[in-house]
């Protein structure tokens, strides 16, 4: 194992730089990061000057959230060394994250004039590229890492995430099967000791169709469950009890419904539901949503019982959502919306937010949604949902009410590059950040749209 041999070597020369500053590189790629940080802080005593160890410590100091940290180390690194390419690579990593892509982008052309034939890095420029939403520069150096590493999963991702954003389907669905070996969701990889489907006549044999990422995808594809009963067999969806009462009836769907945390029946194959399309050749023209599900009559809330134009907000998602600081937003943006009259405010925000939008009249419901089901009860009385990209707007889409869905720059790719309206959800209307983290426009975007909605009201 390399971490011994390099913890061996410290032992008989203890003043040897590259043996600290290699076992910090191991012990970062094990996700120990406390030790990683003592063996780079330990190297870059030895060698202050040493580019590697300069970038092994900001590596450290990057997973451990010092961000500032790594940044000036990043930038040492480089300034001992201008070519060197980990550090131009990281330190891209934190420009792009911030929104400074030109920044990044010129951190990416050095990497790549340190090492041309490099897929990795013709990946990460890709990716900053689109970014940008500089989508053909972004498809050729994704395609130009493929052709140098065909294995490059991440490029492949990415690849997909862009022909999707332009609405290519039959190109992207191939390259989307690429998520399940991407390491942030190395956790929705599930293995039943089951054949997996492959598009095959079922022949009457059962085939278990499990959810493999959030809720909000898994409304969004729920929809093609539907067309699988031209395949000739059992239906079994396996998902969570909080889309169990929602989800129990998709329209021409003959199936049922398992859950995640209830001993699964027999069954025969399993198939990801998100990776359905792929299988059943779905284009643009097949995404149209099914028939909104029977709902049963809404509980009395008292909160409802009061004049006025109803909206609710959900300003951010899951904090452990791997773009949350690109989709979520300060509520506090929202307080620029005080001064339009005839609304009446209600939050959507689950769980309940300590800092809501400072509007007059506001009022929580966080408390009353205790499933999806509990959701879409209380927000089909609602006039408008407005919402940032979370499973709020699948739920709105899915039962077919009226939803403003607030987009960053670069948005998730099921809402395309551009336009005001999708094929996946009807009654959304999206409204989009025409720079990097520029709310205040959407926003205003918002304003106009409630200000319209309530006029037309109004007219009625």
């Amino acid at each position: 194992m390399a971490l011994v041999a390099y913890k061996r070597i410290q032992r008989q020369f203890p003043d040897f730089v590259d043996a600290w500053t290699n076992a910090s590189v191991v012990l970062y790629d094990m996700g120990r990061k406390e030790e990683a940080m003592y063996m780079a802080e330990r190297a870059v005593g030895l060698g202050p000057e040493n580019p590697t160890a300069v970038c092994a410590l900001a590596n450290a100091q990057l997973s451990l959230g010092n961000v500032d940290e790594a940044f000036a180390n990043f930038h040492k690194a480089i300034s001992l060394d201008p070519c060197h390419v980990p550090a131009l690579t990281n330190l891209a990593g934190i420009y792009n994250r911030r929104g400074q892509i030109a920044e990044a982008l010129a951190l990416d052309d050095r990497a790549i004039q340190a090492d041309p034939s490099n897929s990795v890095l013709l990946g990460n420029r890709g990716h900053t590229k689109m970014r940008a939403m500089d989508l053909d520069g972004a498809e050729e150096d994704l395609a130009k890492a493929l052709e140098l590493n065909s294995g490059n999963a991440l490029s492949r991702w990415n690849l997909a995430y862009v022909q999707l954003l332009q609405h290519r389907y039959d190109d992207a669905w191939p390259n989307f099967g690429a998520r399940i070996d991407l390491a942030e969701w190395a956790g929705n990889r599930r293995e039943f000791g089951k054949p997996h489907w492959k598009g095959e006549p079922l022949d009457g044999r059962t085939l278990l169709v499990y959810s493999e990422q959030g809720f909000g995808d898994t409304i969004q594809f729920s929809r093609f469950i539907a067309h699988l009963g031209r395949f000739g067999g059992e239906i079994l969806f396996l998902t969570s009890r909080a889309l169990q009462s929602l989800l129990s009836d998709i329209a021409g769907a003959d199936m049922r419904i398992a859950l995640e945390d209830e001993p699964l029946p027999e069954y025969d194959l399993v198939v990801p539901l998100m990776g359905l399309p792929a299988i059943m050749n779905v284009g643009r023209s097949d995404l149209a949503p099914l028939s909104p599900p029977p709902l049963p009559e809404p509980p009395t809330i008292a909160e409802f019982d009061r004049p006025g134009f109803k909206v609710g907000l959900v300003w951010a998602g899951s904090p452990i959502h791997s773009n949350d600081s690109l989709r979520s937003m300060n509520p506090r943006y929202f307080d620029g919306l005080a001064d339009l009259e005839g609304i009446a405010w209600y939050g959507l925000q689950v769980p309940k937010s300590a800092e809501p939008p400072k509007l007059s009249g506001f009022l929580d419901l966080s408390r009353y949604m205790k499933d999806f089901m509990d959701t879409a009860q209380i927000i089909r009385q609602l006039d408008l949902v407005v919402t940032v990209d979370t499973s709020m707007a699948h739920v709105a889409g899915y039962l077919g009410l009226p939803c403003a869905v607030l987009l960053a720059f670069l948005p998730d790719w099921r809402w395309g590059a551009t336009g005001q309206s999708t094929s996946w959800y009807p009654s959304l209307t999206l409204l989009r950040q025409p720079a990097h983290d520029d709310w205040g426009s959407v926003v205003g975007q918002l304003r106009a749209l409630i200000a319209e909605r309530v006029l037309r009201r109004g007219r009625l």
